[in-house]
């Protein structure tokens, strides 16, 4: 139940606390009295592990490939306030297959200006060993 309870949190962008509301937790229990739904806490710690075994995996894929990476990237301000940019990795892989996956999502802490968009990235594609397969960069939304 565990893991198809966080599936559904991360692909629904629902909050960790979801599993600690009474409405909810009544819900599961009408299905099973006796289920055991974990706190966010416990959720929250859960997906971060995925993330860095996910993460693992991506950085060994795009490690080992031929070719370059072109990327896209999209920035916004949450109705919070809140700033964000995410990296997407856009490549070929060994069987010639066109992929794509989100390489870093970061909360912008300054101003949407060029140099900080710039750096950022720059983190992000260096987080990920991708300094050296740069082939192209699309703004999607320039902040």
């Amino acid at each position: 139940m565990k893991k198809n309870l966080i599936k559904w949190i991360v692909i629904h962008q629902h909050p960790f606390t979801v599993a600690e509301e009474n409405h909810f937790i009544n819900f599961v229990h009408s299905l099973n009295p006796l289920a055991k739904i974990p706190y966010a806490n416990t959720i929250k710690n859960k997906i971060i592990a995925y993330y860095e075994a996910d993460k693992i995996k991506i950085k060994a894929i795009l490690k080992d490939l031929p070719g370059r990476v072109s990327f896209t990237m999209d920035c916004w301000t949450s109705p919070s306030t809140k700033s964000f940019l995410s990296i997407t990795a856009h490549f070929i892989d060994k069987e010639w297959k066109l992929r794509n996956v989100i390489i870093d999502f970061i909360q912008m802490q300054d101003s949407h200006t060029g140099n900080n968009i710039k750096v950022a990235f720059l983190l992000g594609i260096s987080d990920m060993s991708l300094e050296n397969k740069v082939n192209y960069i699309y703004f999607i939304n320039f902040c």
